[in-house]
Parts: structure tokens; sequence; C-alpha cells
């Protein structure tokens, strides 16, 4: 089978999903909307990971990108959407796609809420900085 083929048919698949999930939260099925949309992130990540390495194919690749992003904030996955908004904007995508992957980015990606410390001191491990960060790591001291 094709790359292409591969990339259609897990789409596809994906956006099949997609619509259930869809359907569910309009019929107040809520406990349904999350297991489907992360089936369906599934689907659409693994065919966005086929295009990683294909710059040439935009917008496709970053659509594919951004529609997984789309699909991770449907089940609260915020570091999966970063991540997959951050390998859309890796290649070039066309300016359109590249606002939208920004604007997703900037209105849904919640900043970290705990600041973390980090000290590049070797003489005061004592001293340190505090940035806010999107990032899990809590401290970071070198010796």
């Amino acid at each position: 089978m094709k790359k292409s083929d591969q990339v259609n048919a897990l789409h596809d698949k994906a956006m099949e999903i997609a619509q259930a999930a869809f359907v569910a939260r309009m019929q107040g099925e809520l406990e349904n909307v999350k297991p489907l949309s992360c089936q369906a992130y599934e689907y659409e990540c693994e065919a966005a990971m086929l295009l990683l390495n294909d710059y040439e194919i935009e917008p496709t690749r970053s659509v594919l990108f951004k529609s997984a992003a789309c699909l991770a904030l449907d089940f609260e996955n915020y570091r999966e959407a970063e991540r997959m908004i951050a390998l859309g904007l890796l290649g070039n995508p066309p300016q359109e796609i590249l606002e939208e992957l920004r604007a997703l980015f900037i209105d849904n990606i919640p900043l970290q809420t705990k600041p973390i410390s980090i000290s590049l001191s070797q003489s005061s491990p004592s001293r340190f900085v505090v940035l806010p960060m999107r990032t899990n790591v809590q401290q970071v001291t070198t010796t």
C-alpha cells in the first residue's frame, strides 16, 4: 500500500470516529466523548507521523498535525496537542495554517501554573531563578 493510501485510510478512520464523538456530545453521552476523541487522535496522529519528514507535502502535512492537535484538545491532553502543534510548525506550512497552529497553541495550551526553579550556579545551589515555563521540569541544579 502506498504511503498516501495509508495516510488517507488513517485520516478517514480518524474522522469517522471524531464524528461519532461529536454525535455523542450532541446526544449528551458525555462519557463516550473522551474515549472516542482519544481513539480518533491515535489514528490522526499515526497519519500525520507518516508525513513527519515529508516537508514538501504541504498543506496536507501541517493540516494533519493541526487536526491531531485539535483531537488531543478534545480529550484534554494538552501535552500531546502541544507536541502536534510543534511538529506541524516544523514544516513549511502555508501562512494560513501557520497562523491557525499558532492560535491553537496560544488559545488552548495552558501555561504551567507552578513556577519552576533553575540554578546554573555551581557555587551556590540555593540561588534559584523562578521562571514561568511551559514544561514539567520542577527543579534543575548543576553540581
